[in-house]
């Protein structure tokens, strides 16, 4: 840069003060650029590409003016220019049905959405192109897509069957099969747009376990009544009426020799019977007066509860003839034999 316009920015520009004017060519646009020189303000104005610099002062003073070329001019006279700041644009933005109210100098709907902390991904679904201007007053509708998948486990309640047995006394009930709930356990694939599930899709399914229902033999059997008593002939004669006999006791003695002479007598084989001595060992011992102290079964069959034994005879407590004869007849009626009943017992540890 020349030497004159180097001092005169050296020098004490504050006795004077700075102003700034325009000067215009009829027809013709002009830049100006204000240059201090020996405390003078003077103008340089361009006119076109190869215009003369054209120059003006605010008093009378000699001023050294330096020509300089459109493009340093442009630079420095940038300098001075006031800036208005960007107005904002008023929008709606929509997410997921909820609505706001924005002011944004956002360019484009990306910019929007960055600029208001809203995160979308490819399955989301905005309505306008994410590269569209912003425009004052328009809307933009954001609906997010999420998937999931759910797990969840069905239950399907077994039902009860009964089936009327008539080798047990009425009202007695005997589980023949225990009952099972079916349990399904089912993966749900679920697809929702703006927090509404609008899509829902099986991608596994398996059975954790059969249903299986319950079933229940009820007797239906009456008790059977003892025989009646035979009368003793009168001394006076078949006319008389005298009192009746008393019934005949039944058996007593042994439990295992009573049990083993009623298992021969329904023609089971000594096989029968050693199968049945295992059982009722295990049972009760044998013991007429056994009870399970938390289940309440009583005698030598274990009858639940030992009351069932009295569609025998009333002396069902302690006569072990009345309780092995319906043992025998239980066994017989549920499971064939006694060695059948064992072998159940075996199994789940109960008959």
């Amino acid at each position: 840069m020349p030497e004159p316009l180097r001092r005169a920015r050296h020098r004490d520009v504050a006795e004077r003060p700075r102003t700034l004017r325009t000067v215009a060519r009829r027809g013709v646009h002009t830049l100006v650029l204000a240059v201090i020189a020996g405390g003078t303000v003077a103008f340089a104005g361009v006119a076109g590409p190869d215009a003369t610099p054209q120059v003006a002062a605010d008093t009378a003073a000699t001023s050294d003016v330096v020509a300089i070329d459109r493009a340093e001019a442009g630079l420095i006279a940038s300098r001075f220019e006031s800036r208005a700041p960007v107005p904002g644009a008023a929008v709606e933005l929509v997410v997921d049905g909820e609505a706001r109210e924005l002011t944004t100098g956002a360019a484009s709907v990306a910019e929007l959405l960055t600029e208001a902390g809203v995160l979308v991904d490819q399955d989301d679904v905005v309505s306008t192109p994410m590269t569209a201007p912003v425009v004052a007053g328009m809307t933009v509708e954001v609906a997010t897509v999420d998937t999931i998948d759910k797990h969840v486990t069905e239950t399907d309640e077994h039902a009860t069957v009964e089936e009327e047995d008539d080798s047990l006394p009425r009202g007695e009930r005997r589980v023949v099969t225990e009952g099972v709930d079916g349990v399904t356990a089912t993966t749900f694939r679920i697809t929702t747009s703006g927090g509404e599930e609008t899509a829902r899709e099986v991608v596994a399914r398996a059975v954790v376990s059969e249903r299986v229902d319950e079933v229940v033999r009820v007797g239906t059997a009456e008790p059977v009544a003892p025989p009646p008593a035979p009368s003793s002939p009168s001394p006076s004669g078949p006319s008389s009426t005298a009192p009746a006999a008393p019934a005949a006791p039944a058996p007593t003695g042994n439990p295992k020799a009573i049990a083993a002479d009623m298992v021969a007598a329904r023609g089971w084989g000594s096989d029968q019977f050693s199968c049945l001595d295992v059982l009722w060992e295990r049972e009760s011992n044998w013991n007429p007066t056994a009870q399970n102290p938390s289940s309440g079964a009583y005698g030598i069959p274990q009858s639940l509860p030992g009351s069932k034994m009295a569609s025998v005879a009333s002396d069902w407590r302690t006569n072990p003839a009345t309780q092995i004869t319906w043992g025998l007849n239980y066994i017989s009626g549920r499971y064939g034999t006694p060695c059948g009943a064992l072998a159940h017992s075996n199994a789940v540890n109960w008959y």
